[in-house]
């Protein structure tokens, strides 16, 4: 891998934006299979991220090869060739009882966001790459793992060992950022 992993004498928020300087959607990995201590950081670094509510995330670990590969041909946004698969789904009989309707639709979703990015932070750190498949059908994916109805899938991230010559990143995605209201732009300000 030709990028660093971050360094371990810096400052703990020197080790964070220097994990998230690294962070990037990889889609081309070696055939080696993460350890399953690696794999383990990875589940930790999803259970530090917010939820609303105990009991709501749920984490499928996929390393399975006939899985993953049935995931690959089934999910048409898994444009990668990774040997695992970290699936976030969220119960969402749970999170009715105690958010209602929005925490189901919004909550939910915000969470798996959150318990992604984390996951994506805390990859480089350890040597790995991930992508998020952002193409799939739920129905799909529930019957690939067997999830009951209440049980949703929301997000999918490919984990894996990136070659060492992996294709550089796509640059230049920076948000619009305003400064009080829209429109008035953050730069002007300072």
């Amino acid at each position: 891998m030709t990028e660093s992993v971050p360094d371990t004498n810096s400052s703990p928020a020197e080790a964070v934006f220097e994990a998230m300087r690294l962070r990037r959607m990889h889609r081309v990995f070696t055939s080696e299979l993460p350890g399953a201590h690696v794999l383990e950081r990875l589940v930790y670094a999803a259970g530090r991220a917010q939820v609303a509510r105990p009991g709501i995330r749920h984490l499928i670990v996929v390393t399975d090869p006939r899985l993953v590969r049935t995931v690959r041909h089934a999910c048409p946004g898994f444009v990668n060739n990774a040997p695992a698969v970290i699936v976030i789904c969220s119960d969402l009989r749970k999170a009715h009882e105690v958010m209602g309707p929005r925490g189901v639709e919004v909550v939910t979703r915000l969470d798996s966001g959150a318990a992604a990015g984390y996951i994506t932070i805390a990859a480089p750190t350890l040597g790995i790459g991930v992508c998020k498949v952002t193409s799939w059908t739920e129905e799909v994916v529930q019957a690939i793992f067997g999830l009951p109805d209440h049980i949703r899938p929301e997000v999918l991230m490919a984990i894996g060992i990136p070659v060492a010559n992996h294709p550089k990143p796509v640059k230049g995605f920076r948000p619009d950022v305003h400064h009080d209201r829209y429109g008035q732009d953050w730069s002007d300000t300072r």
